[in-house]
């Protein structure tokens, strides 16, 4: 890089060389003599001029800073991965659960009637025949399941509602259905 007679009256000036008003005025008869042809400007080439880049050192701090912390993350998740999930010999082995026992029969003939809220001959006469294949035991843990008192309302409602509009025919032979199955149950009559 070459210099002349301003750069280095500035650099003499930024250096605390010269105070600003003595670069002012010496800054100003060079410039008008320069102007003015009393002196050329004698460029040289300037000693300084190949400067090696300054090394950078916050910046090589924050990159290792940076690595550093990158490093005891990777541990950590691969430390939280290793623990969460063992492979190989220190897998534990895989334990099955006991296949749960299908629902009872009574309970869930009586749950599925009550839900289906069909009250039709032929479901009536479904629900008797499945009842009664049953069995003792299984119509006992039918009467025992929470469901049962709804059924047991249901067809009383179901009676007094037949028995209400009853005029002989086809609501007889309903209600007749009715009472067969309450009786089939058990259900004393109202």
């Amino acid at each position: 890089m070459k210099s002349s007679q301003v750069r280095d009256l500035a650099r003499r000036y930024a250096t605390g060389k010269l105070s600003q008003e003595n670069y002012r005025n010496q800054r100003r008869s060079l410039i008008d003599s320069i102007t003015g042809g009393g002196i050329q400007l004698a460029y040289r080439e300037d000693e300084r001029a190949v400067a090696r880049p300054r090394f950078n050192n916050k910046l090589l701090g924050m990159v290792v800073v940076v690595l550093i912390a990158t490093g005891i993350a990777a541990v950590v998740v691969l430390k939280r991965t290793a623990a969460g999930h063992p492979s190989g010999a220190q897998a534990a082995p895989a334990v099955e659960a006991p296949p749960t026992a299908p629902p009872a029969p009574g309970p869930e003939l009586v749950r599925t009637f009550v839900e289906a809220n069909d009250w039709s001959d032929g479901s009536l006469q479904s629900f008797e025949r499945r009842w009664d294949a049953l069995g003792a035991d299984g119509q006992s843990a039918a009467k025992d399941s929470l469901m049962y008192p709804r059924l047991v309302s249901g067809i009383r409602q179901q009676i007094d509602s037949e028995k209400a509009v009853a005029s002989g025919g086809a609501a007889d032979a309903h209600l007749t259905e009715l009472q067969k199955l309450a009786k089939s149950l058990g259900i004393p009559a109202s």
